[in-house]
C-alpha cells in the first residue's frame, strides 16, 4: 500500500493512506481578519489624552470610565455618535482623544473636611458632572459613592477615615488626604476644562497609528492641512510599512489615491442630520467590515431616512469621475452607497481603473497581509528545497483566495514562482500573478423586441 505525505494541490495517483503532520502553532497559512476602525476624538470632553482605547462589538461600553459616557449617550460634542456609526459595521473600534494636554481636571477640596481632596481621573468638562456622597454606615464607618451624570458608578463601604479612601483605586476619581471622614450629602467637582486639539497633536496621533493593527481610519476633520497630513501618513503606511489601510475624509482635496476615500454628502438619521465629517465614521466601519469578496455598492445605511446634500444625475456622474464616495436613494427607497470607490482618478504607474474599486483594493491588501503573515524573514532556506516549500505555501494562499471567490483565472504553476535567477544570498525574489474578482455593478441588457 502506498503511503507518505501529500500535497493538497497536487494530490496522489496511487491509492493509499497519506499523512501530513501539522503543527498547531501559528505557522499555518491564513489572513488577518478585518473590521477594525480607528476614530480620533478631536473634541471630546473627558478621558486620557494620547492613548488608544479599544472598544469591541461584544462589549462596546466596557471603557465607560475612560470615555465618560456610554457610546449610546448624546454627549455635547457628538463624539459618541461617531463611535455608534462606526460600530454599525465594525467589530472593533479604537478611539484616541487628541485634545491638548492643557485641559484641567475637575476637583474639590472639601471645606468641612479640609484634609480630603477629590480629583477627576482625567481632564475635561465632563469631570464637572462627577459628585461624591459620604454617608454613615449603620454597622460602622462610612459609605462613599461616586456619581457621574447622576448615575452611581462606584461605591466603597465601611471606610473608617480619609486614609482608607485614599487607598482606593477608583476608575473615575482620585482621593487624597488623611484624617477623619464625615457625612457629606454631595461633593461636586468643578473647574474641569477642555483643550482644543492643536495640529501638532493631530500629527502625533497620525504617527501613533503605526503602533496598532487596523483597517480603516475615520478622519472627521475639515482642515485641509490635516487632510494632507493624513494622506501622507496613509501613503507611508501602505507603501513603506506594508499595511493595507485606508482613510475616510470629508470633502478632501488630499485625494487621487487608492488609500483615501472622499465622502462628499451625508445622511439624516431619526435623531437628525449628520455632517459629511460625521458620515465618515459609518463609511470607515462599512469599509473595514467588508471582506475581500464584498463590495459596498448599494449597501444600505442602517438607520438613514434620507440623503443630506443629494446629487442630481449629472452631479453623480461628475462625482464618480472625480473619485467621490456618496449616498443616493435606491429604487426601493433605501439610502445606499452609490458606488464603492476610493479617490483614485489618475490611472498610471501600473494602476488601471480597477484600483479605484475598494473591493479590488481589499483583495490586494488582504493578499499582501497573507504573504507577510506566512513569509517572515529567516523562516525558509534560500535554496532549491526552500524555494519548493515557499512556492507550495504561495500556491495554498492562491487556492484560499480562489476558493473564497476573491481571485480568478489562477495558474497554480505560474502565478507564484521563485525567480531562481535572482535569488541568492539572503535575497529571494518572487513573481506573483493576481486577478481580483470585482462585483457585477453595471449590468447591460440588449433586449430584442418582437
Amino acid at each position: 500500500m502506498a503511503g507518505g505525505t501529500f500535497d493538497k494541490l497536487a494530490g496522489k495517483v496511487r491509492p493509499g493512506t497519506y499523512i501530513n503532520f501539522v503543527s498547531t502553532r501559528h505557522d499555518t497559512v491564513g489572513i488577518n481578519e478585518r473590521g477594525i476602525v480607528v476614530v480620533p476624538l478631536l473634541n471630546h470632553n473627558y478621558g486620557p489624552v494620547g492613548e488608544f482605547i479599544q472598544l469591541t462589538g461584544a462589549a462596546p461600553d466596557a471603557q465607560y470610565a475612560k470615555l465618560g459616557y456610554s457610546i449610546y449617550d448624546n454627549d455635547p460634542n457628538r463624539q459618541m455618535l461617531l463611535i455608534r456609526e462606526a460600530f454599525k459595521n465594525a467589530s472593533t473600534v479604537y478611539v484616541y482623544r487628541v485634545n491638548g494636554t492643557e485641559g484641567v481636571k475637575a476637583k474639590i477640596e472639601n471645606e468641612e473636611t479640609p484634609t480630603l481632596t477629590v480629583e477627576a481621573k482625567y481632564p475635561g468638562t465632563r469631570g464637572n458632572d462627577l459628585t461624591v456622597a459620604i454617608v454613615e454606615n449603620p454597622t460602622g464607618g462610612f459609605d462613599v459613592s461616586v456619581y457621574l451624570g447622576g448615575s452611581k458608578v462606584s461605591v466603597y463601604e465601611g471606610l473608617e477615615n480619609v486614609a482608607d479612601l485614599a487607598a482606593v483605586e477608583d476608575d473615575y476619581v482620585t482621593f487624597t488626604g488623611s484624617g477623619a471622614l464625615s457625612a457629606q450629602a454631595g461633593l461636586i467637582l468643578t473647574g474641569g476644562t477642555d483643550a482644543t486639539a492643536q495640529k501638532q497633536e493631530v500629527t502625533s496621533f497620525l504617527d501613533a497609528l503605526e503602533r496598532i493593527r487596523w483597517n480603516t481610519l475615520a478622519f472627521p476633520s475639515t482642515d485641509d492641512d490635516l487632510h494632507t497630513a493624513a494622506k501622507n501618513k496613509i501613503t507611508y503606511i501602505r507603501e513603506s510599512v506594508g499595511r493595507g489601510v485606508q482613510v475616510v475624509m470629508p470633502d478632501t482635496k488630499a485625494k487621487d489615491y487608492e488609500g483615501v476615500i472622499n465622502v462628499t454628502n451625508s445622511v439624516k438619521l431619526s435623531s437628525g442630520p449628520l455632517t459629511h465629517a460625521e458620515a465618515c465614521a459609518w463609511v470607515a466601519g462599512v469599509t473595514a467590515g467588508a471582506s475581500n469578496t464584498q463590495s459596498n455598492t448599494y449597501v444600505a445605511y442602517e438607520g438613514a431616512e434620507e440623503v443630506v446634500d443629494p446629487k442630481t444625475h449629472e452631479e453623480a456622474v461628475a462625482a464618480i469621475n472625480a473619485g467621490e464616495f456618496f449616498f443616493s436613494v435606491s429604487e426601493e427607497g433605501e439610502v445606499v452607497v452609490e458606488y464603492d470607490i476610493n479617490s483614485l482618478t489618475s490611472f498610471k504607474d501600473g494602476k488601471d481603473k480597477t484600483y479605484r474599486k475598494n473591493r479590488v483594493i481589499r483583495v490586494f491588501d488582504t493578499f499582501a497581509e497573507a504573504v507577510q503573515l506566512n513569509f517572515p524573514p529567516n523562516k525558509y532556506d534560500n535554496s532549491p528545497d526552500g524555494w519548493a516549500i515557499m512556492e507550495g505555501i504561495g500556491k495554498t494562499i492562491l487556492r484560499q483566495f480562489a476558493d473564497a471567490g476573491a481571485i480568478t483565472n489562477v495558474d497554480y504553476d505560474a502565478d507564484f514562482k521563485v525567480d531562481q535567477s535572482l535569488s541568492q544570498g539572503d535575497e529571494t525574489y518572487f513573481n506573483v500573478g493576481l486577478q481580483a474578482v470585482d462585483s457585477a455593478e453595471k449590468l447591460y441588457f440588449t433586449i430584442a423586441t418582437r
